[in-house]
């Protein structure tokens, strides 16, 4: 009998508490709507208002940017890179450190184009290896065969040295991609059209 009355003065406390809280939150919520009424601004933008918004650049949006880094260790190539031509438009975003859109755009197209060629100098070094070594076994003479066994010898090592740069560039690629990610570029602007 006592678990008994305990529950239900428990239960009792919980509805009033429930009731209570409802309430106030009606009560909030008539107050907040007088308020936003007191408050309502009968302001009328004009024509020749909006003309003085529109012809002027954002001056604040450039301002509060914190300038951008520079590693002493590193050469100025991302300060050179920003040249004149690339300097963002007015409207133009920019990411954390003030580098626009176009930057990682052209920067991004220029690391992909070099994977890209690098690629396809891959390929042209593996056809002309299959084409000499053809050449080699097909040769009768021993003194061309060995001057074909040297241009086979050249090739492997192009190949070799192409592979280095191709995983180079790559390296290159996606540290441009995790470089843009922090500094705050959207995920378009590095993102192949």
């Amino acid at each position: 009998m006592k678990k008994f009355a305990l529950l239900f003065q428990t239960a009792l406390w919980i509805t009033f508490a429930a009731t209570a809280y409802s309430q106030s939150l009606a009560d909030l919520a008539t107050k907040e709507k007088e308020r936003r009424q007191e408050v309502k601004d009968d302001k009328v933008i004009t024509d020749e208002q909006a003309a003085k918004y529109r012809s002027e650049p954002a001056k604040a949006d450039t301002a509060e940017l914190p300038p951008a880094k520079t590693d002493p260790g590193k050469k100025d190539s991302d300060n050179q890179a920003l040249s004149k031509a690339d300097k963002p438009e007015p409207d133009e975003p920019v990411d954390f450190e003030g580098r626009p859109e176009s930057y990682w755009r052209k920067t991004m197209a220029e690391a992909r184009q070099k994977v890209k060629d690098l690629e396809n100098e891959a390929n042209v070094i593996i056809l002309k290896i299959s084409s000499l070594q053809t050449q080699f076994y097909s040769e009768s003479d021993g003194f061309k065969r060995e001057g074909i066994g040297r241009e086979i010898q050249k090739c492997f090592y192009e190949q070799d040295r192409n592979k280095e740069e191709l995983a180079k560039a790559k390296d290159i690629l996606q540290d441009l991609e995790k470089e843009a990610r922090k500094s705050g570029a959207l995920p378009g602007w590095i993102q192949e059209k």
